[in-house]
């Protein structure tokens, strides 16, 4: 089921910023030979007016290819090519797909707001936050999103569980006496009990408990909440990558905070267990991932293109396209290492 969920995340996410590039190429008289969804090989494709539609192979991202995007075509009239477009028109063409991630972002954090978030409350139900992987909770069974109904201890039950209570138990407790913790809880509605015995060199059990609630909002308090959220995680990415590259002159690069595809299912995954409005809202931080890496002017994505075409017009002259295209295809190669050395990274980690 979460490879499920994960596609159709990737699906809106990348559907949407496609569709941007898709509308305004349209709109400023472009011909869109293709709009496909994945990486080739093709699966299956249809052609509806002038444009073929795909799905492909690989579910990790998109493409819409649009005549003259390359250098001009002999087979298509000239007005309708990319490059014979005036710089503005390009330009919009590029950042569409970023606006349109952008909106989307916004109008599903809305969405999220008004249905209700999980958020810590004093009048919450205990749920399993965290659960560490290969901790004597991890093994026991319990899982992130499960509810506790209680947690025993030499004897002594403690239900219903207030949250002063849960960190006493699991920080303080536990290490002065590391004895076997017997946990009720609720596994996808079924009522469990594990008994949890401490580690005994950490003395904790790897849990993070939290009494969580759904947390509604009206339409106007979820529209800047929404905004709050997007403009946040902006900048908290470019804090990143500024952190990154940092890392990368001075020899402290590190690929550990970063996630590839197998990472962001799992991610995915557990986002569903806290329920649909929760689902929304993480689609909406992967959607605004999506639209601020797009538009980093980084050879063969949305912002190293927009970058050519902007030089050219202060320059006023036009780059060797066999020069640029080795450029871009260069970036789009080393964009496919990383996602590969993400992705093993995702499988160590889960071993």
């Amino acid at each position: 089921m979460t490879i499920v969920i994960f596609i159709a995340v990737l699906l809106v996410v990348v559907i949407a910023h496609e569709w941007g590039h898709f509308i305004v190429a349209k709109k400023s008289g472009m011909l869109v030979e293709e709009f496909g969804f994945g990486i080739p090989p093709k699966i299956y494709s249809w052609k509806k007016g002038e444009t073929t539609y795909s799905i492909n192979a690989l579910p990790i991202g998109g493409f819409v290819k649009i005549a003259g995007e390359n250098g001009m075509e002999d087979s298509v009239p000239n007005d309708r090519q990319f490059e014979s477009k005036p710089w503005y028109k390009k330009s919009a063409v590029l950042v569409a797909g970023v606006v349109c991630n952008i909106i989307l972002a916004f109008v599903l954090f809305t969405i999220s707001y008004m249905i209700g978030l999980p958020a810590p409350t004093d009048t919450g139900i205990p749920k399993a936050v965290v659960v560490v992987k290969n901790t004597p909770a991890y093994n026991a069974g319990i899982a992130v999103g499960d509810t506790i109904k209680s947690i025993s201890m030499n004897g002594r039950e403690i239900t219903p569980i207030d949250t002063t209570t849960i960190r006493g138990i699991l920080q303080s407790d536990v290490k002065k006496d590391p004895s076997p913790l017997e946990i009720k809880y609720l596994h996808n509605g079924e009522e469990k009990i594990a008994t949890v015995v401490p580690d005994s060199k950490t003395k904790t059990i790897g849990l993070g408990i939290e009494k969580i609630e759904n947390v509604k909002q009206n339409l106007w308090h979820a529209l800047g909440s929404a905004f709050k959220q997007v403009i946040s995680i902006s900048l908290s990415i470019f804090t990143t990558l500024g952190a990154l590259i940092s890392g990368i002159f001075t020899g402290g690069f590190s690929a550990d905070g970063l996630m590839g595809p197998v990472g962001l299912a799992k991610e995915v995954g557990s986002a569903a267990t806290f329920g649909f409005a929760y689902l929304l809202a993480f689609t909406a931080a992967i959607s605004v991932n999506l639209a601020v890496l797009n538009i980093m002017p980084f050879p063969a994505l949305d912002g190293g293109r927009l970058m050519v075409v902007l030089l050219e017009a202060i320059f006023r002259r036009k780059f060797s396209k066999g020069v640029v295209g080795i450029i871009h295809t260069a970036g789009f190669f080393l964009l496919i290492l990383l996602m590969v050395v993400l992705t093993v990274s995702d499988i160590k980690k889960s071993l």
